[in-house]
């Protein structure tokens, strides 16, 4: 057991300067694994002896050492009676590697303080026991750091309770409620600085989003430019897969990968597409929610989409949407143009859709919002069943 008197059962927080620095450190690494670790959590793990970091690491990806695993090697023998800070509760079940618990158990580790619990129902609470019935402490991060926890793994939370990614419906919207001028153009409403930021939620994100009504209408890229960071998989949403074979997205320009969606699609259609590059699903007539699913159970656990009008629409209405973010431009296109979401409308301001938790910033001359999105009924619904 270790000597720290802050040393104490998970559930009491640690509050000192050092456990901030050493779990700040521990998330910073788990990020490192944002585009390998999918489907896996993203984890980053320390290992501090005498006030000094002996060890570190992060979990790369399936089937590669867990963050804990590589920490303790590179601690090695120093291990023993060291804390380990990690940002996920260690895992207590054979997978494809070992079970970290007695690996920590093992190497004689004196305390383990840990940022949130696993929510994999295989873990969820059991790791935590596992290691206080081997007489290794275990105590929980300050309450800051538990939130930023749970924030990096959204996605992953999602997908081990639903089996579905975390979708971000993003859009650049005008004062009166547009996304594009009356004959189409949408360029560009909002500004230089929103757009920059756009490109790094590309760069953080798994995949991109749109429907086909987009790709044909104009023709995106959708590449990170503006930011740092690699390349989001590009997803097109289409019932029959009716993509131009001229469009950015498939014209074989060496792009990332571009995965096409659809209930059906031609054989002569699906070779051409694939000669291109380009992947195909067919999910047959199930509606969003098996596409989402089959994107999923591709690794792509976070996806924005930017899709127009009817994607977003459909997805707010089938209660897809996890989060949205909106840059609302200082601008009015006026009467006729395209509206933000085709979604159909509600008998009452009481019955709207609303974001819980918004949370405003000022980009350049805009406006950006963002936060979950609910409608009071469906929030209703779910809470009576869960």
């Amino acid at each position: 057991m270790s000597r720290d008197p802050e040393a104490r059962c998970y559930g009491v927080v640690v509050h000192s300067e050092h456990e901030h620095e050493h779990m700040e450190a521990a998330l910073a690494l788990a990020g490192q694994g944002r585009r390998s670790a999918h489907p896996n959590p993203l984890v980053g793990a320390l290992v501090v002896a005498d006030g000094e970091v002996v060890g570190s690491g992060f979990h790369r990806g399936p089937g590669t050492p867990h963050a804990e695993v590589v920490a303790l090697d590179e601690a090695g023998d120093r291990a023993r009676g060291a804390t380990l800070y990690v940002n996920l509760e260690p895992c207590c079940h054979q997978g494809l590697t070992p079970p970290c618990t007695e690996r920590i158990i093992a190497e004689g580790v004196g305390r383990v303080v840990a940022a949130m619990r696993d929510p994999n129902p295989e873990v969820d609470g059991k790791g935590f026991a596992r290691l206080r019935e081997a007489g290794v402490a275990v105590s929980e991060a300050a309450p800051d750091l538990s939130h930023r926890a749970e924030a990096l793994n959204e996605a992953f939370t999602k997908y081990v309770r639903s089996g579905l990614p975390f979708v971000t419906f993003k859009a650049a919207v005008s004062l009166d409620g547009k996304v594009a001028a009356a004959g189409g153009d949408a360029r560009w409403i909002s500004s230089s600085e929103s757009r920059r930021r756009v490109h790094e939620m590309r760069a953080a994100a798994d995949a991109v989003m749109v429907g086909a009504g987009t790709v044909r209408r104009d023709d995106p890229r959708l590449t990170v430019r503006d930011a740092a960071g690699d390349d989001p998989v590009r997803v097109v949403i289409s019932r029959h897969a009716e993509i131009p074979f001229e469009a950015a997205l498939v014209a074989g320009d060496d792009g990332p990968q571009t995965i096409v969606v659809a209930e059906s699609v031609e054989e002569g259609q699906e070779a051409a597409l694939r000669e291109r590059g380009v992947d195909v699903i067919e999910t047959g007539a199930a509606g969003l929610e098996a596409r989402l699913r089959a994107l999923a159970q591709r690794g792509l656990l976070d996806i924005l989409c930017e899709g127009g009008p009817s994607l977003a629409g459909a997805l707010v209405a089938a209660g897809l949407v996890d989060r949205a973010c909106l840059f609302v431009a200082p601008v009015l296109v006026g009467r006729g143009a395209p509206e933000l979401l085709a979604l159909p409308a509600v008998g009452s301001v009481s019955e709207a859709w609303r974001l819980q938790s918004p949370r405003w910033e000022i980009v350049g001359p805009d406006a950006m919002v963002t936060g979950t999105l609910a409608r009071p009924g469906l929030v209703a619904d779910h809470e009576a069943k869960e």
